[in-house]
């Protein structure tokens, strides 16, 4: 098991420098000056504009912007912003908000999905089956921003039940809103794939024979069946994990929440490469750490599975 875990996060380190080095080329070459929209449509001096350029490195090729920025990495500089903020201070404060967010939106879709899946697989092909296929549907084939802007304006404006926006309340109650939204894709996906393999395993040897020796119903459901189908459930759940931190950009930008999506989009727009390569670069090790974790999590759902 040691070695395996010491393996996979050896593994982390040349992901993480092929993301970085991806997300560096694009934002390299995307096109526009960064200093010029910087300073908008106000004029800048030629010795002002150098000066910058070599404050941020900019006036060197791309492979050496890049090597800079690791070496920064390695010793904990993760550089300056445009505005003058070292990078990892807005990291600091926006990261938090977005795994609050985040960590909401997976218990909401993991609990519902789980739950109504279960319920749906042991009743398939009867009328509750039948109901959360078709709002499963509906869910997957709307997008995430529509339902963003309905809940919001019926939650938010017209019940009052909830703020419309969050702004610099961070509170779960605030961001239970936007969790909900962000958790609506997922809550569809997760019943769907809950069903499907709930009802493949209620059909198996095991479970029959579970019954065949007078087990009470709810403890086969609960130690035979549910926990054998919970496999393709907790892959999924895991790698959303990151893709509802990286993924909240609309989110977050609907409900105004100064999390890492809209840090990410207003670094995107100035062209600050520091800023976008720390948040790319905290993605991939959250996606990383997520995929381990699911990874030995299936030898404690599974007996049968073992990490040499």
């Amino acid at each position: 098991m040691w070695w395996y875990t010491g393996k996979r996060l050896l593994q982390t380190i040349p992901v993480i420098l092929g993301a970085t080095l991806l997300i560096y080329a694009l934002v390299f070459l995307r096109p526009g000056d960064p200093i010029n929209g910087l300073f908008g449509d106000k004029p800048i001096s030629d010795s002002v504009k150098a000066q910058i350029e070599a404050q941020y490195n900019l006036d060197k090729p791309f492979l050496l912007q890049w090597l800079l920025y690791l070496k920064g990495v390695f010793v904990g500089d993760f550089g300056m912003s445009y505005t003058g903020q070292p990078v990892i201070d807005l990291v600091k404060r926006a990261f938090p908000v977005t795994l609050k967010l985040a960590f909401m939106a997976l218990i909401i879709e993991a609990v519902l999905g789980i739950i109504a899946g279960t319920i749906a697989g042991i009743r398939k092909g009867k009328l509750f089956d039948s109901t959360m296929l078709v709002v499963s549907l509906l869910v997957i084939a709307v997008p995430i921003f529509v339902f963003a802007f309905l809940l919001q304006l019926v939650f938010g404006v017209k019940l009052e039940w909830f703020p419309p926006t969050v702004g610099g309340n961070t509170s779960f109650y605030n961001l239970l809103l936007p969790a909900i939204v962000l958790g609506l894709v997922s809550f569809a996906y997760v019943l769907r794939l809950t069903r499907t393999s709930v009802y493949g395993n209620l059909t198996a040897d095991h479970v029959r024979t579970a019954r065949a020796k007078g087990l009470p119903e709810g403890v086969v459901v609960r130690r035979h069946v549910l926990r054998n189908s919970l496999i393709p459930v907790v892959t999924f759940l895991g790698v959303d994990l990151g893709a509802l931190m990286a993924g909240a950009v609309v989110t977050e930008g609907i409900f105004n929440i100064p999390g890492v999506g809209n840090l990410a989009f207003q670094a995107i727009q100035r062209g600050e490469n520091p800023t976008v390569v720390s948040v790319v670069t905290i993605m991939v090790l959250v996606y990383v750490l997520a995929s381990l974790v699911v990874d030995l999590l299936y030898a404690w759902l599974d007996p049968r599975i073992r990490y040499a």
